[in-house]
């Protein structure tokens, strides 16, 4: 008899552990998730602002404008270096064109449409680009490109997502080409 209280006894404290285990370790598992969503959705920021640049760069010495087609060279640049991680097909981007005026760069004119939120489709809820314009020497040049990041852990895409459960990253570049020389 001894034995079997005993028995049931540490029968009891195991069935407490097991309780008080389940209430911390689905705190711990969905902190653990948070953890590994925010990391990769800040992985996913970084590739896209590095590929941001390194197309940007294109523009910048003159690369894209001497191309038969510069759209579609900066274009491909910068799906070849996202494509590791994000398919091509989801970014968006714009490529604004900042003429000199009294041959001074138009500085203002540049921040002015980068602190202006891109405009989104209102059925869609994807950016509406601006178009494409890589300018020429010397003029300001604001490249913007956009991925809409879809959160793989329903609670954390309800936590800071849309109504669509996700999220835009954004990269923007801002800078003066170089005084390459022109075509003609």
């Amino acid at each position: 008899m001894r034995r079997a209280r005993q028995y049931l006894r540490r029968l009891g404290e195991g069935g407490a552990t097991a309780v008080e285990f389940a209430i911390v370790g689905s705190v711990f598992l969905m902190l653990l998730m948070a953890i590994f969503e925010l990391g990769f959705m800040v992985f996913v920021q970084s590739v896209l602002d590095s590929s941001a640049r390194s197309a940007a760069r294109l523009i910048r010495t003159g690369q894209a404008a001497a191309a038969a087609n510069p759209q579609t060279y900066f274009q491909t640049a910068l799906c070849n270096a996202v494509s590791s991680v994000i398919g091509c097909g989801k970014l968006v981007f714009q490529v604004q064109d900042f003429p000199q005026v009294n041959n001074l760069p138009n500085w203002s004119a540049a921040q002015t449409a980068v602190n202006t939120p891109p405009k989104r489709d209102p059925k869609t809820g994807l950016l509406i680009p601006v178009g494409f314009n890589a300018g020429g020497p010397k003029d300001i040049i604001a490249v913007q490109v956009t991925y809409d990041y879809k959160f793989f852990t329903l609670w954390i895409g309800q936590q800071l997502g849309d109504s669509m459960q996700s999220a835009f990253l954004m990269s923007t570049v801002v800078f003066q080409n170089e005084p390459f020389p022109t075509g003609g």
